[in-house]
């Protein structure tokens, strides 16, 4: 399973991705996501989301299906935001650390 890092830094493993989803807003609107982790991740959506805004986000984790999570915005850049998520049930994050785990191990053998 992903594992906490131990650096200051990042509280979590991440995969680079990209994971393909959705930003379930006023209109659905198609996402990638990048650096995902059990926690968050950055999502490439350039509409305007202030900080601290909630949204629901579903993320097409491969083999482990789509999941549909709620996402808090930290911080945004001019390529998309930063988020991480809420209240993400323990199969939730149990399915997210595999998919992590899968892509990291992908992205190893590259």
């Amino acid at each position: 399973m992903a594992q906490e890092v131990t650096s200051d830094t990042r509280r979590y493993v991440r995969a680079v991705g990209p994971f393909n989803g959705y930003h379930l807003g006023l209109r659905k609107t198609p996402v990638l996501i990048f650096n995902l982790n059990v926690g968050g991740g950055f999502v490439n959506f350039t509409d305007e989301q202030p900080a601290g805004a909630t949204f629901v986000l579903t993320i097409d984790l491969l083999q482990e299906g789509r999941i549909t999570v709620k996402a808090a915005t930290v911080y945004r850049d001019p390529s998309g935001i930063a988020v991480r998520f809420v209240d993400v049930d323990a199969d939730g994050t149990d399915r997210l650390a595999r998919a992590v785990d899968r892509m990291r191990e992908q992205q190893a053998k590259k």
